[in-house]
């Protein structure tokens, strides 16, 4: 064969794994009772509001939840959607400030072997989406095995995660990140933003995945009294970003920063939102690469009746920029049947009346898919992730 068949060959090869739809946003996690060396969630937060919330999107009985369970709800969901792949994603425990690994200050952990287990019983379905804690002192060593096992992403929750963004050892971890694949970034998928679905063992590290800090969050932060939040270097934060994305990085910030009870009318009175910062790093880092390093944003969890007014907003960011994701098993909304009333049931879910529980029939990345496709018609942010990998 010819070098200029073999080219075209490989420029079709590339044009049909540029099409594929890729869920860059998936949630799984285990209890522990049964595999306790792959993931574990505490006792304080199996009795919390949200878990409840996540277990009946799940569709799963809340007496008879277990590591089996977990699992079997998971496989039906990624198993059965129609988007061609999805990245699971793991989460490291969190690592205390001399390195050391503390499962005990982890409300919810998921070990990346998990994970890849997974991907043994879903070929061809499932990504490694995987997690290595940037205070780790075996962060290179652990995050070359994970590219040799195929990750195609690294995610951190920096609340949860207790990871400082302004820390020394996030710049360095991000400059590797930068040529991790074998001189190719490794993307960083990195909330920012409110977090509520995996609360922090330490409520003052809850500001960990601000980018921004502003007086009314000074003036939010002197109401909590005792239990105040740390105020977030994000000065040494943006360096260390900048760093990274200066040394070739790539940074995906999940759910393009959004707020997730305020809508975009009372955002900054309600609710922090960072997605004007997000905005400058999308602009500022494009995704052709023109600057170096490469910024990017998901639209996961961007199916609920307040973020639904925020999705103008979404369609004025650059459209190389976005990428697509569920957020699975984070409740979704057939925004495109009846907004009034999904804005009522969500409303009364808030204030606890579970019977108001809105759960669509179909599979919910399935649904989240569909309701994406309908707001934002032929967008390039479903097959961009395919294009990057």
């Amino acid at each position: 064969m010819g070098a200029g068949a073999e080219e075209v060959m490989a420029m079709n090869g590339n044009a049909r794994e540029s099409k594929r739809v890729v869920d860059i946003h998936c949630h799984v996690g285990l209890l522990g009772d049964e595999q306790p060396q792959w993931g574990h969630m505490s006792e304080w937060y199996t009795r919390q509001k949200v878990y409840k919330v996540f277990l009946i999107y799940g569709r799963m009985d809340a007496d008879a939840v277990s590591d089996r369970t977990l699992r079997e709800a998971t496989e039906r969901a990624i198993g059965q959607t129609k988007v061609d792949q999805v990245v699971c994603l793991a989460l490291d425990p969190v690592y205390d400030g001399q390195g050391q690994r503390r499962e005990d200050r982890s409300h919810m952990w998921v070990d990346n072997e998990y994970v890849l287990d997974l991907r043994r019983s879903l070929p061809g379905k499932v990504l490694l989406g995987a997690s290595v804690h940037p205070y780790d002192p075996d962060f290179r060593k652990r995050v070359d095995s994970y590219v040799d096992k195929g990750a195609v992403l690294l995610k951190w929750l920096p609340s949860a995660q207790q990871i400082d963004l302004a820390d020394g050892r996030v710049r360095d971890a991000l400059v590797y990140l930068a040529t991790a694949k074998g001189g190719a970034p490794l993307p960083l998928l990195l909330h920012n933003g409110p977090e509520y679905a995996i609360p922090s063992t330490d409520l003052r590290t809850s500001s960990y995945d601000y980018l921004s800090w502003t007086w009314w969050d000074r003036f939010w932060n002197r109401l909590r009294g005792s239990g105040r939040w740390y105020r977030p270097d994000t000065k040494k934060a943006g360096e260390n970003l900048k760093a990274g994305l200066g040394a070739g990085a790539v940074i995906v910030f999940a759910h393009c920063g959004l707020p997730y009870y305020a809508s975009n009318r009372l955002k900054k009175v309600v609710e922090h939102s960072e997605l004007k910062t997000v905005s400058r790093y999308l602009h500022d880092y494009p995704a052709d690469g023109s600057r170096g390093g490469r910024c990017y944003a998901d639209v996961s969890a961007c199916v609920t009746p307040f973020r639904r007014t925020y999705f103008e907003s979404i369609k004025r960011l650059p459209a190389q920029s976005l990428l697509f994701g569920s957020d699975f098993p984070t409740p979704v909304f057939e925004l495109s049947a009846d907004i009034g009333e999904m804005m009522q049931d969500f409303v009364a879910v808030l204030a606890g009346q579970w019977d108001r529980v809105v759960v669509p029939e179909r599979n919910l990345i399935d649904v989240n898919y569909r309701e994406l496709q309908h707001f934002f018609p032929g967008h390039a942010m479903f097959t961009n992730f395919g294009a990057l990998l």
